[in-house]
């Protein structure tokens, strides 16, 4: 433990000199619309895809410690600007039974994950931002059934060489309960198959991945958006289950956003 706290003091200290924000004045709120539309398996491991179009509104606050932004809600704590609380969300789309490696298998139901996420700003000058995430995310379906817990912590590098464009690398690691995993790849004796073997799930990593995300403004109230996700479960707990068809996981998305309401009390912001 020592070796690793001097080291993170000595790099906290070259942050800290040098670093030099790069500010703006934008206004205190902003409400607007997004639309967009994205491809993406109908579970993690599925070989079938969803491709979806939808029209979604949005609030942006930039509070002086409280703030809300396509991010989410987060605040800052204990006063440290480069340690933050949010929230963290995440959904499961349905699957009905007509998924072909789930058939006569009872359907998954939307769900929702929703936790606290940690956020520790590493390193920041004028043109990059590197933040380590920590979430927690508890998750339940429409029916109300508990399906256990996942968890995601990635380090995201955020690089904007110029105030219209702004470009997002991740990189982490998904981990979830054992029921979670069992929720969406076990396989009792009742629906096994000769070719849909009895599986029981454990806990642990389910998958690492790599994401980029694209944002440019075309102006001041429209900007267009973007974002590529590569999954691999091969690594994971769940590769064996016999509803994993496909280990390499893909989604696009594509989209823009117009703000059409603002404030007139502007803020200095990052």
């Amino acid at each position: 433990m020592l070796p690793l706290a001097l080291l993170l003091s000595i790099f906290m200290m070259a942050k800290n000199a040098a670093s030099a924000e790069l500010q703006a004045e934008q206004p205190l709120w902003e409400v607007g619309i997004a639309a967009g539309a994205a491809t993406l398996p109908q579970y993690m491991g599925s070989d079938e895809r969803y491709f979806l179009a939808a029209p979604i509104p949005y609030l942006i606050y930039r509070g002086e410690r409280l703030k809300i932004d396509r991010s989410g809600i987060s605040s800052e704590l204990f006063g440290i600007r480069d340690l933050s609380m949010d929230v963290s969300l995440g959904i499961g789309l349905p699957v009905k039974n007509s998924n072909r490696a789930r058939a006569n298998m009872p359907a998954l139901k939307f769900s929702l994950q929703v936790g606290p996420r940690l956020n520790w700003k590493l390193y920041e000058d004028t043109s990059r931002k590197l933040t380590l995430r920590l979430p927690y995310r508890a998750a339940i379906n429409t029916a109300g059934n508990w399906l256990g817990w996942v968890s995601e912590p990635d380090i995201t590098l955020q690089y904007q060489s110029r105030p219209d464009l702004n470009i997002k690398l991740t990189a982490g690691a998904l981990f979830g309960s054992r029921l979670f995993h069992q929720t969406y790849y076990g396989v009792n004796q009742l629906y096994a198959t000769p070719a849909r073997a009895v599986y029981q799930a454990s806990a642990g990593l389910h998958s690492l991945s790599l994401s980029t995300r694209v944002r440019y403004n075309l102006s001041d109230s429209l900007t267009l958006f973007s974002a590529i996700r590569y999954r691999n479960l091969s690594a994971g707990t769940v590769a064996n289950s016999p509803l994993v068809k496909d280990h390499d996981y893909l989604s696009a998305t594509i989209g823009v956003t117009w703000s059409f309401w603002m404030s007139e009390q502007m803020v200095v912001t990052e």
